[in-house]
């Protein structure tokens, strides 16, 4: 059966995919965090289910960025979530977020980093973990937002990539999901009307059955 790796994205923790765990309770899952908020870092390098079993990676926001950037990193399949392959616009990609968007975030999470990341949760629309003591990973994961570029890898698992996003995202804006996944098949895009940038949370329903309808797919291979 297939092996399922859920990875959350800036500003939350694992504990995002609480609604979505208990919906997947007949597979295997794995919810390594990224260290935001005191914990141990984990993202995982190597398949960690059964070695025949095909791995499914899910990825939040920049959880699916890291999924696309860390080339050590073996899946089978990738569910992206209120994500993208790239945050920040560039030459050949102007729908990204203005970098000077994200260097003002930058330079005032330097200043009031618990003052930005409740701004940052409150326009995802659900609640997160509190400022943790150690502010550093948080910033380092801004630093990553403002550089990281998955558009390779993208290009080159397009039938092996499955988008869920958000027409009311107010971090990642529709017309940039549309314009970072343009090249993937239509029956691979799916829309959620309303759900914001926390589709885990606000639409747990709607993220479990693509989850599930793609580990079946890779199941069946």
């Amino acid at each position: 059966m297939t092996f399922i790796t859920l990875l959350h994205g800036w500003g939350y923790d694992a504990g995002l995919w609480r609604e979505v765990i208990p919906l997947l309770a007949d597979y295997t899952v794995d919810t390594p965090d990224l260290g935001f908020f005191g914990k141990n870092p984990a993202l995982a390098t190597r398949r960690a289910g059964p070695c025949s079993a095909p791995h499914l990676a899910v990825g939040h926001s920049l959880g699916a960025l890291r999924w696309l950037v860390a080339e050590e990193t073996a899946w089978d399949a990738l569910v992206i979530i209120n994500g993208f392959p790239r945050f920040t616009a560039a030459d050949d990609f102007p729908q990204g977020v203005a970098p000077r968007v994200l260097a003002r975030m930058q330079r005032r999470f330097a200043q009031t980093p618990a003052e930005v990341l409740s701004e940052f949760q409150n326009a995802c629309g659900v609640p997160g973990p509190p400022l943790p003591a150690d502010t550093r990973p948080l910033a380092q994961g801004l630093d990553f937002l403002a550089t990281a570029d998955g558009r390779t890898r993208l290009a080159q698992r397009l039938k092996d990539i499955h988008i869920l996003a958000s027409r009311d995202d107010a971090i990642v804006p529709a017309a940039l999901s549309e314009a970072a996944f343009a090249a993937l098949p239509a029956a691979q895009m799916h829309w959620c009307d309303s759900g914001n940038h926390a589709l885990p949370l606000t639409r747990p329903q709607d993220c479990a059955a693509l989850i599930r309808a793609v580990a079946a797919g890779l199941s069946q291979r």
